[in-house]
């Protein structure tokens, strides 16, 4: 039995941090029994702990709640949109089905991008934005008479990106660890771990303990694969 994988980028930074500590907690467990991952494990740990510092300075961020806020403005415009594109669908006028039809091809291409992490939905904004700018989508807005939801959704857009980038300005406090590297790390030395158990079970070294192991973490990795699943609508993640 192998290590299931799964794409630990994807998650947001508490779901990425429950993760590794539903495996550390699997690890510290059975640690007595396997010895030969200790040196990963210590690793592993302090990497964790690195990232749990980085994640409560975001957290405890003056910053964080107005970033949340203008996110749920954001989330608002883009479902106003695209809801407001939607209706014109059903519109008497086939000219105007026909232009509303084309934004809604863009809009179902890009899926639902308030579902997207934070500076994915930022990016995806920017980029559906500039789609809507191509001449011959620029007739279907001006038809459709929506210049000003594109608009709208390009400044809330980019009140959003300014608050991130004064969040990422912020001094760093006790710590020098940064999320984004801090997640690299934890990864590294997870996925460290994972090749060495994968490696004994091809040496023929595997045990009833690493079997058991194993089971339990490809139990853990499955429940946030469905998770993740679920959060972006695919099946795999």
């Amino acid at each position: 039995m192998n290590t299931t994988p799964i794409n630990l980028s994807r998650m947001k930074n508490e779901q990425h941090a429950q993760f590794h500590e539903s495996v550390l907690t699997l690890i510290e467990r059975v640690l007595p029994q396997t010895p030969s991952i200790e040196p990963f494990h210590a690793l592993y740990r302090q990497a964790f702990n690195n990232e749990l510092e980085a994640l409560a300075i975001i957290v405890k961020s003056e910053l964080t709640a107005q970033i949340s806020e203008q996110d749920r403005v954001r989330d608002q415009i883009f479902r106003g949109f695209s809801d407001t594109v939607k209706g014109f669908r059903n519109h008497f006028d086939p000219a105007v089905r026909e232009a509303a039809n084309r934004l809604w091809n863009v809009f179902l291409h890009y899926g639902n991008i308030a579902q997207k992490p934070l500076d994915a939905q930022t990016a995806a904004t920017n980029d559906i934005l500039r789609e809507f700018a191509r001449a011959d989508l620029q007739q279907a807005i001006d038809q459709l008479q929506v210049q000003d939801w594109c608009a709208k959704m390009d400044e809330e857009n980019q009140k959003f990106h300014q608050l991130m980038m004064q969040r990422y300005n912020e001094p760093t406090g006790k710590t020098a660890y940064r999320m984004k590297t801090a997640r690299v790390e934890t990864d590294k030395y997870y996925r460290a771990i994972t090749a060495h158990w994968d490696n004994q079970v091809l040496t023929g070294a595997n045990d009833k303990v690493m079997d058991d192991f194993l089971t339990e973490l490809n139990a853990i990795v499955k429940r946030f694969k469905n998770i993740l699943a679920q959060q972006f609508g695919k099946k795999k993640v």
